[in-house]
């Protein structure tokens, strides 16, 4: 596992799968990239492992890095897009199912289908950062079929975007921890001041 500092650095798994969480590492105010978290191959590689992505592990190899982190990014943009229109009701672009589409296609190319505890799955050569980016495209066209995209939330303080595995589809934040927390104080502080 690894430290606080990675804790702190990338801040809590909220999306509840591993596409969400994904799209969340784009963290951007008013245009400025200095926080994203995915500004370097490395860092890509060290969210993939502490994101517990099958077949990550904590180094680089040095052919390709660049490449896959250009993947990464423009999996990441169009993933962004298309959950932030689906938690809005809205459709998502071709554009961006496209984008999506692609990586998933060059991720099964490159393939292999194994069947393990009666599951089917996909294997790649180990040692390619770009199983990484294949794992996830995979994984996030499974989320998109697997049929709980009406369940996808967006939250309204920060903007990640979640599962609302709730019963009564009320989650309304990433994180009660977090967004939800601030809220409530939010509104009890200026409720007292109305009071006054």
């Amino acid at each position: 596992m690894l430290g606080s500092v990675e804790s702190e650095r990338w801040g809590r798994l909220v999306g509840g799968h591993l596409a969400l969480d994904f799209v969340n590492t784009d963290i951007v105010s008013e245009h400025d990239r200095s926080e994203d978290v995915l500004r370097s191959a490395d860092e890509f590689v060290a969210w993939c492992v502490y994101a517990a992505v099958p077949g990550a592990v904590s180094t680089v190899p040095t052919g390709g890095a660049d490449d896959v982190l250009a993947d990464a990014l423009s999996l990441r943009e169009a993933l962004r897009a298309s959950m932030r229109a689906i938690a809005a009701g809205e459709t998502p672009k071709e554009r961006d199912l496209a984008t999506v589409q692609a990586m998933y296609a060059r991720a099964l190319g490159s393939a292999t289908m194994s069947i393990s505890g009666g599951v089917l799955s996909w294997r790649w050569a180990p040692g390619s950062p770009a199983i990484l980016v294949w794992e996830i495209a995979v994984q996030s066209v499974d989320l998109l079929r697997g049929g709980s995209i009406d369940r996808i939330k967006a939250c309204p303080a920060c903007g990640f975007v979640f599962i609302d595995a709730t019963k009564n589809r009320s989650r309304r934040w990433c994180s009660m921890d977090d967004c939800g927390k601030q809220e409530k104080i939010r509104r009890y502080v200026t409720k007292r001041a109305q009071a006054r």
